[in-house]
């Protein structure tokens, strides 16, 4: 009995220690789980929108900054975290459904977010961007007692904070630089957002800004031609991010996703080639989305980066960005744009042995019937469902997506209806089968189009082709013409020589048959 009650005693004795452990558990638990308050808006200077046209429905005033709390465990020696957002984004993508801001603020980091000329409701490219950053920066660390800053940006801010850095004095003040997916080599969205079939859908939806002109390719290869020669371009380490994830089936990503994909692995946005920064270094790629990235999620993975020295000597050395390494443009699909009056029509010439074909959708308003008609009048069964594109280079425009599987050869009739006032659709049509058309890369400063078609499978004679080809920054300079036959894929551009640093976009439209006689469509689309 003695015996009984001494186990008793210690047992209870245990329990007591056990619940005050847990007791104390709970309490430094809850602690812990505790969410960071809001950030809160610094009042100081700010900058009036100075972007061209792309109107993104933003109504924030550029410059602005916010503090984020400072956490009991601060830790002191820290460099303050400045989250800088992406095309088309505000400050609060980092805390409004997003837990980066709480990790950061739990793991006892200082935190600040701006607002780009992005915010106030026109993108901007990475030069008007980079002059307010890194007027910002200067700012921000001197509100924090000269404190360094270390840059956490998401998707173009990472290309806009290299400007600011590069071009416009924010050097002195930095620490690292930890890029979320930005499009260092640009991306093939923006090319498709400047080619001949989405001019319908941008003059509604806004979507050809001044910062997704930044972002077409050859833009983005004459930037980094310009910068990673520059000696300040790698003072500071960089660190990078990128993603081969694209969200549930049918998301937002979804459609950048699987028009990228052609180009190489990505995350619905931006590929993994281009998230890479020459003279940077590739931290991890991750299944992670363009939206997923940006989110607590990664913190980990770059926590250990946030300070100090990390790269080796070889990757400081800021080598020039090679293009040829960039991949080249994707022949195996054919793109489409237009009005939507009520309805309209697409036919699509589909050849012999395609293995399935994928069908995607952008419009500028909701449709209300999509009708999929086989060559033999057939209506085909599809499950199509309606996206909202909410961020990015298509933000405010709606996707749609479809798949055949094993189609028959013929030509196809895709039916769209709108109640909508004013409408209009950009269609992308994937062929997974053996290309028919080679593209050589094509980037940067090339003005030469020499595109091979497969002899084998091709009747040459039959090819019919139509080159538009629009200046970036001054769309009402077009050029248009048509080649027939066996030499209609080899043209010289003739761009505007003395126009330094403009940009077009060409898009290339072939029409042809096959050795067995199926009609087929193609489209290539450049940017120079």
């Amino acid at each position: 009995m003695k015996r009984y009650k001494h186990v008793l005693s210690v047992c209870v004795l245990t329990l007591l220690a056990i619940g005050m452990y847990v007791e104390g558990s709970v309490s430094i638990t809850a602690q812990a789980q505790m969410k960071a308050p809001p950030p809160v808006l610094i009042d100081g200077s700010v900058s009036n929108s100075i972007a061209g046209s792309g109107g993104n429905g933003n109504e924030e005033t550029p410059g602005e900054w916010y503090r984020g709390e400072t956490p009991d465990n601060l830790m002191e020696n820290a460099p303050v975290l400045l989250f800088v957002p992406g095309l088309n984004n505000v400050a609060q993508i980092f805390w409004e459904d997003n837990n980066m801001y709480d990790t950061a603020y739990q793991a006892g980091y200082q935190t600040a977010f701006v607002q780009l000329h992005d915010a106030g409701g026109e993108s901007a490219d990475m030069w008007n961007n980079g002059e307010l950053l890194a007027s910002k920066i200067r700012e921000i660390s001197l509100h924090f007692n000269g404190k360094p800053i270390t840059v956490v940006a998401y998707s173009k801010g990472g290309v806009d904070t290299h400007a600011a850095i590069t071009y416009y004095g924010a050097g002195p003040y930095m620490e690292n630089v930890i890029t979320l997916s930005s499009p260092h080599h640009g991306s093939e969205l923006a090319d498709l957002a400047y080619s001949s079939g989405a001019g319908w859908l941008a003059a509604l939806i806004g979507l050809q800004g001044e910062g997704t002109a930044s972002m077409q390719t050859a833009y983005m290869a004459d930037f980094r031609m310009q910068t990673d020669a520059n000696a300040k371009a790698y003072q500071h380490n960089y660190f990078t991010l990128g993603g081969t994830g694209w969200g549930p089936v049918f998301s937002a990503n979804w459609f950048g996703g699987v028009y990228l994909s052609s180009y190489g692995p990505n995350d619905g946005v931006v590929t993994t080639a281009s998230s890479n920064l020459p003279g940077g270094q590739e931290l991890l790629i991750g299944d992670w989305n363009h939206t997923s990235i940006r989110t607590g999620a990664t913190f980990p993975v770059f926590q250990n980066y946030l300070s100090g020295e990390h790269l080796t000597a070889a990757q400081s050395k800021s080598p020039i960005s090679d293009q040829k390494n960039m991949p080249a443009p994707i022949t195996n699909r054919w793109v489409d744009g237009g009005p939507i009056v009520d309805k309209a029509e697409i036919e699509l010439n589909v050849e012999k042995n395609v293995k399935s074909l994928t069908l995607q959708f952008l419009t500028a308003e909701p449709l209300t019937d999509v009708e999929l008609i086989s060559p033999y009048g057939k209506v085909v069964n599809t499950k199509v469902k309606e996206v909202p594109m909410k961020e990015g280079i298509f933000k405010d425009a709606i996707g749609y997506i479809l798949e055949i599987p094993a189609p028959e050869a013929g030509a196809w009739t895709i039916a769209v209806q709108s109640n909508a006032e004013e409408n209009a659709y950009l269609f992308v049509a994937d062929f997974e089968s053996t290309p028919l058309i080679k593209a050589n890369k094509g980037y940067g400063v090339m003005q030469q189009v020499e595109l091979q078609a497969d002899a084998k499978q091709i009747n040459l004679d039959s090819l019919v082709v139509d080159y538009h080809m629009v200046e970036t920054q001054n769309p009402d300079n077009q050029k248009k013409w048509k080649a027939t036959g066996r030499n209609a894929l080899s043209h010289n551009l003739n761009l505007d020589k003395h126009k330094k640093g403009s940009i077009y976009t060409v898009t290339i439209i072939i029409e042809g048959k096959t050795k067995e006689g199926h009609a087929f469509n193609r489209s290539v689309i450049y940017s120079y």
